[in-house]
């Protein structure tokens, strides 16, 4: 839910782009009512579920609102972004137990069409036959079309996207969404081998080789990227290595129970519950983290202590 203005519906003003700002018309002076906004309530389907994309396709196709029925100039997304997509693959109909939901949250595979606003899909196409290239070059062309396009810590194929993707989101930003162009194809492979040689001297390698999980000076292997259900958002960090910034963090599991009994929960955090270097808990939650393992916190009416045990993600 959020607040929605009301918004003046004449033609003439076109609320995704710029508009007039010497005119009453354009001011916002009240918002669209709760049942004016799309919302699902127990849908047939038995599910709900958002990855930061179009509420017009939050459940099974069948159950899904249409945009029909309510204002474009509310500017509801209508498309699939990469998340969204993976989760509409991976339940495709299917009855899902809790195994198989954490599974999907814990997914690092991006979906088979991809929906990122530049058709990086022309890295993967692209006609080297005529490329007089070194064998580094070589090398990271052969790592990059072997990928399965899983954001997986040891896969070389994902270590070179993560390095294209930061360069074209720079290079492009600000041009409407298009296809990757042969001439920046070419220029984005020479930009990955000219990184990797300045900063490691070689082109073999993954992607918890460019990509940390940093605290204090503990620096581990990263995986993720960008618009995967596990993503991870990095940015330059030293000896052209980059550490993780943002993505994945805080993770949390509640499943309620039938018999009356208070929920089950398991969670773990990024790094652990202690902004204090001196304390067990800075990073005790770490290793935990990168192997996608939760701890379950069991709680019985009356009890007062807690207990902790830790729950390994079924792969």
């Amino acid at each position: 839910m959020g607040k929605m203005p009301r918004r003046n519906p004449d033609t003439s003003f076109h609320w995704k782009s710029t508009l007039p700002g010497n005119t009453s018309k354009t001011l916002w002076t009240e918002f669209k009512t709760v049942n004016e906004l799309p919302q699902y309530i127990n849908p047939p389907s038995g599910y709900l579920f958002n990855t930061n994309h179009s509420p017009f396709l939050a459940t099974d196709p069948k159950y899904n609102l249409s945009p029909k029925g309510y204002d474009l100039n509310d500017g509801y997304e209508t498309y699939h972004n990469n998340r969204s997509q993976r989760v509409t693959e991976l339940i495709n109909g299917d009855k899902v137990d809790y195994t198989r939901f954490k599974q999907i949250k814990f997914d690092q595979q991006l979906p088979q069409q991809l929906k990122y606003i530049y058709g990086i899909d022309s890295m993967l196409n692209l006609d080297t036959a005529d490329l007089s290239t070194s064998p580094g070059m070589w090398t990271l062309i052969r790592n990059f079309r072997s990928w399965d396009r899983k954001a997986t810590a040891d896969s070389k194929g994902a270590g070179i996207f993560m390095l294209m993707y930061f360069y074209l989101a720079e290079k492009l930003k600000g041009s409407p969404p298009r296809q990757i162009t042969r001439h920046e194809a070419i220029g984005t492979y020479q930009y990955v081998y000219d990184y990797m040689m300045k900063h490691f001297g070689k082109t073999d390698l993954t992607l918890g080789d460019i990509q940390k999980l940093v605290r204090g000076d503990d620096a581990r292997p990263a995986w993720g990227f960008p618009d995967v259900l596990t993503p991870s958002f990095s940015e330059p960090w030293t000896n052209g290595m980059r550490k993780v910034t943002g993505g994945d963090a805080y993770i949390c599991f509640v499943r309620y129970q039938k018999d009356g009994n208070l929920p089950l929960i398991e969670s773990v955090n990024t790094f652990g519950a202690s902004m204090d270097p001196a304390s067990p808990h800075f990073k005790d939650q770490m290793g935990m983290f990168q192997a996608q393992q939760t701890k379950r916190m069991t709680l019985d009416k009356g009890e007062v202590m807690r207990k902790a045990e830790r729950v390994y993600h079924p792969k």
